[in-house]
């Protein structure tokens, strides 16, 4: 018969100790310690599984979002197909202005989210780095004019918006009205879609992310109390303390020395 590992028997007598003295008048000394871990693990569970609700949530948003999209285009396509007429008319005006638009938007977005990078690194840089004075007011800079060129898109975007939205507003008594109002609305649902989809994305990393990172949290926790319960399997044996379900692993451990 092989030989019994000692470690794997310490941890078990910690484990048993942990469940038969915990309510001890005087339990071991290391018997706090692994109260202390536990309640550790615990939150630590209770964190991930709040963040795992957020993801949940955030998926439940998302998809309540695209039912009403579909609901409500569904709507506006009944009365674009109704006064097809009038919308023929604008669609050609509103192509091309529109396909420009989407451009510009989703190079908006991109330049958007590195520049909120770039203001993270820039923080990281200053705490890290906050001797190198030169090297600081550089990225400074950078960010300055980041900021600078973003603002410019932006304005560009709402003047191209403006146009775009005068070829798609009907004239005062307009006939067929409706269906060039039901037509415009559907595109900016479009641009809804766009912008929603992109925050959903970016939301879902950045919580993917702090999930992983509380995956890790938890595993050294897990880890730590580990240590604790083969902390206090080693108290237990040294002292021998007296218990009907510890006393056959000291005989064991015995063997296993």
């Amino acid at each position: 018969m092989a030989k019994e590992s000692y470690d794997e028997l310490i941890f078990q007598l910690g484990d048993l100790a942990r469940e038969h003295l915990a309510e001890a008048k005087n339990p071991p000394r290391a018997m706090e310690t692994v109260f202390a871990q536990e309640d550790q693990v615990l939150a630590l569970r209770e964190e991930m599984e709040a963040v795992e609700e957020e993801m949940n949530q955030e998926d439940a948003s998302w998809q309540d979002f695209l039912d009403a999209q579909d609901a409500e285009k569904d709507e506006q396509k009944a009365i674009v197909t109704k006064w097809r007429g009038a919308v023929l008319g604008v669609e050609g005006r509103s192509r091309d202005m529109k396909k420009r638009l989407s451009s510009m938007k989703a190079a908006f977005r991109y330049q958007r989210d590195s520049l909120k990078r770039a203001e993270i690194t820039h923080k990281e840089m200053e705490l890290r780095e906050g001797h190198d004075v030169k090297k600081i007011n550089l990225s400074r800079e950078n960010l300055k004019k980041s900021r600078l060129h973003i603002m410019r898109e932006q304005r560009s975007i709402e003047e191209l918006e403006y146009d775009f939205k005068q070829v798609l507003t009907p004239r005062s008594g307009q006939q067929g009205a409706q269906g060039i109002l039901a037509h415009a609305r559907i595109l900016e649902m479009e641009d809804e879609f766009e912008e929603r989809e992109h925050a959903h994305k970016e939301r879902m990393k950045e919580i993917d992310a702090v999930i992983a990172a509380k995956e890790e949290d938890v595993k050294a926790a897990e880890a730590e109390l580990d240590a604790c319960l083969f902390e206090l399997g080693e108290e237990c044996y040294a002292e021998r303390i007296p218990h009907p379900q510890l006393n056959p692993l000291y005989l064991r451990l015995d063997k296993a020395k």
